[in-house]
C-alpha cells in the first residue's frame, strides 16, 4: 500500500478512535494515536508528522485545550483541532484548522490530502485569520458549487501552496494582505470581510 503521510493524533475521544484507524490507515496514512500527551510530545520529535491532529471529547475543559495549544505553538506543522468548544474560547494563532466533529466528518479527509498528497485545485484558498468571528463568507462558499480550503494561519497556508494550486486566495485581515501578496507571489489575491459573500469575488473564479 502506498504511504501517503504521517498523522499524529492526540485523541481523548474514545468514540472516534476506531473510526480514525479504519479510515486513515485504510487509505494509506501512518497513524500514531495516543491519549498520553507525554508520549505524543516525545514521538513527534522523533518522527516528523505531516499533520498534528487533536480530537477532544465534548467534556474536555477549555483550559486543558488551551494548555496543549501553548505546548505546540512553535510547531511548523499544521495543527488541526477537533472540538465542540467555541473557536473564540480556544483561539490560538498556531492552530491551522478548527473543526467540530460534524465538520471533521465532512472536511478532514480533504485537509489531510491537501497537506500530505497535494495536487488539489480548490477554487478558493481562504486564509481566515479571524476564526473567532462568524464567517458569512465561508458559509456562502460552502453553500455554492465552489470548493474552498480554509486555513487559519499564514504558515499553514504556505504549506498548502507548496503542493496545491487554488484559483484565488482570499484573506480577511487587511494588514496581512500586502505581505501575503509578496510572500505567495500569487496574482489573484483579495481582501474579504467575514461579512461578505462569494458573489463579490465570483467574477475572478471564471
Amino acid at each position: 500500500m502506498q504511504h501517503l503521510g504521517n498523522i499524529f493524533l492526540y485523541n481523548n475521544n474514545s468514540i472516534n478512535r476506531e473510526l480514525y484507524h479504519q479510515n486513515l490507515e485504510k487509505q494509506g496514512y501512518f497513524l500514531f494515536d495516543t491519549d498520553n500527551l507525554h508520549k505524543f510530545s516525545l514521538y513527534h520529535k522523533e518522527v516528523t508528522p505531516n499533520v498534528l491532529l487533536f480530537d477532544f471529547a465534548p467534556h474536555t475543559p477549555i483550559e486543558y485545550i488551551a494548555s496543549l495549544e501553548n505546548n505546540f505553538s512553535r510547531a511548523s506543522i499544521p495543527l488541526i483541532v477537533v472540538s465542540e468548544a467555541p473557536n473564540a474560547m480556544i483561539y490560538h494563532p498556531s492552530i491551522s484548522h478548527y473543526l467540530n466533529h460534524e465538520e471533521a466528518a465532512r472536511r478532514l479527509s480533504d485537509i489531510l490530502e491537501s497537506y500530505c498528497i497535494g495536487g488539489k485545485h480548490h477554487h478558493i484558498l481562504y486564509i481566515n485569520l479571524k476564526p473567532y468571528e462568524r464567517s458569512d463568507f465561508a458559509k456562502s462558499v460552502r453553500a455554492s458549487t465552489y470548493t474552498m480550503f480554509e486555513v487559519n494561519n499564514i504558515a499553514s497556508a504556505q504549506k498548502y501552496l507548496q503542493k496545491n494550486r487554488p484559483s484565488v486566495i482570499c484573506i480577511n485581515f487587511l494588514p496581512v494582505l500586502s505581505k501575503s501578496q509578496k510572500l505567495f507571489a500569487f496574482p489573484k489575491t483579495f481582501y474579504v470581510e467575514n461579512t461578505q459573500n462569494i458573489k463579490e469575488i465570483e467574477q475572478f473564479l471564471n
